[in-house]
């Protein structure tokens, strides 16, 4: 009797302990389905019509999702593309070169005169504009086409343009993984320079051009690249965000780096044979360097890959 009992408890206590575990796994995989449920990603449903104040101030409403856009902007022509909306452009400016895609696109003039009649011909759902198309704004308002201005001056301005353009082509989702992968890089090269004394920026002098010498002051964008890669610009004290410089003033700052754009100046070896500026610090050192100068100047999804390049151009050690 006494065995009987002690097989009776322990078949028990086995069938406890079975329900338990059990009971414990379902729990979890509650725990676990519940937390999939979490973290699985949120479809935000693009809503026309929409409204949205575009970088000129003015209140634009697009009834439906735009079928055919047209671009005004090399930049504006590479968020497109980027948002996966490529298929839907109608017409870029002859300038519109990135991605190769957009050269067989219907052209519409140059960036700074556009063809009206082109644009009116092609009947766009959308138009994106830039701030130097006011006149143009005026004559595509006047028969009714629909133009939103985008206008960015700085890398934030550039984030917040992807994310309006997302809203604007009903590409809401896809903007927001864009954004995120570039703020990921922005923080990335943030976190490389973030303990970098003074001393340890060189200076740099950016040419847009050399006859006659220009580069950035405050307020570009390449300006504020050349700062968030850790480097200082030699144009910091200007009020002008395109100065021009005197050879002398070039020589008198020595900067210790020299970037240029791909057209401006040519190959680095050209500026060993300018009169004075073997003196310079960043040709003696041969830290000169050419870059392709659409990766600075365009405020669209490359302007990362601009900003990553010139960081490892002025801090290759942290590379």
């Amino acid at each position: 009797m006494r065995k009987f009992i002690k097989i009776t408890a322990t078949l028990l206590s086995i069938l406890m302990l079975t329900v338990f575990v059990v009971g414990c796994a379902s729990q979890n995989k509650e725990v676990v389905e519940s937390d999939k449920l979490k973290t699985e990603k949120v479809v935000e449903t693009p809503s026309f019509p929409l409204k949205l104040i575009d970088d000129a101030g003015r209140e634009i409403e697009v009834q439906e999702e735009p079928e055919k856009i047209i671009s005004l902007a090399p930049s504006n022509t590479e968020i497109l593309f980027a948002l996966g909306v490529g298929d839907k452009v109608v017409g870029v400016t002859d300038f519109c070169d990135y991605p190769e895609e957009a050269k067989s696109k219907d052209k519409v003039g140059g960036f700074s005169d556009p063809n009206i009649e082109k644009i009116i011909e092609l009947k766009p759902d959308l138009v994106l504009a830039t701030g130097m198309h006011g006149e143009v704004l005026k004559q595509l308002e006047d028969v009714n086409i629909v133009v939103f201005v985008i206008d960015s001056k700085n890398i934030k301005d550039v984030i917040e343009s992807i994310e309006t353009v997302g809203k604007l082509t009903g590409q809401i989702d896809v903007s927001k993984n864009l954004i995120a992968d570039m703020n990921e890089k922005i923080d990335g090269v943030k976190a490389k320079v973030a303990n970098l004394s003074d001393g340890q920026r060189p200076l740099v002098y950016y040419e847009v051009w050399n006859d006659p010498i220009m580069t950035v002051g405050p307020g570009t964008l390449i300006y504020e690249i050349i700062e968030m890669a850790g480097g200082k610009n030699i144009a910091a004290d200007s009020k002008e965000e395109y100065p021009q410089l005197s050879v002398e003033v070039l020589i008198e700052k020595d900067p210790q780096i020299i970037i240029a754009s791909k057209g401006s100046m040519g190959e680095p070896g050209a500026v060993k044979e300018r009169k004075g500026w073997e003196n310079i610090s960043a040709v003696q050192d041969e830290k000169v360097y050419v870059v392709d100068e659409n990766l600075l100047v365009r405020a669209g999804p490359r302007i990362i890959d601009g900003l990553m390049e010139v960081a490892k151009i002025l801090h290759p050690e942290l590379y």
